[in-house]
């Protein structure tokens, strides 16, 4: 990978490829209290950003209460009948936490995790 890219451009790239393979309205990157780190497609809702890190709060009480090893996947049903899931992830063993935006749950959405966590890191282990 060319490292001359800036970081920015190259994981807009990743989410961009990501977002077309899987059929995702959007998806967005976040740091662990739910700042955008980078998006790809069209945002809708301006808000999800802004109600990112109060999702992460609801997720991290109930791995405080033991009902999962992670926050794991949290999905809201939005008013025009897309899906919001938030998955936390860990990349370069620093939290983060993706946001997407889809008609259904990807199928293979676990592979989907895995590969877009991969190529994340390694954009950012290339800076």
């Amino acid at each position: 990978m060319n490292t001359e890219i800036k970081l920015d451009v190259r994981l807009k790239t990743i989410l961009e490829e990501t977002c077309q393979e899987y059929n995702l309205k959007s998806l967005l990157l976040a740091d662990k209290n739910g700042y955008p780190v980078c998006h790809a497609g069209k945002i809708a809702h301006s808000g999800i950003a802004a109600i990112a890190p109060e999702l992460i709060r609801v997720g991290e009480h109930a791995v405080r209460l033991g009902e999962y090893d992670s926050i794991t996947c949290i999905a809201l049903v939005l008013e025009d009948s897309h899906l919001m899931v938030i998955k936390d992830i860990t990349i370069l063993e620093k939290p983060f936490v993706l946001v997407m935006n889809t008609v259904t749950v990807p199928k293979g959405i676990r592979k989907l995790i895995d590969n877009l966590s991969g190529k994340i890191g390694q954009a950012m282990a290339a800076d």
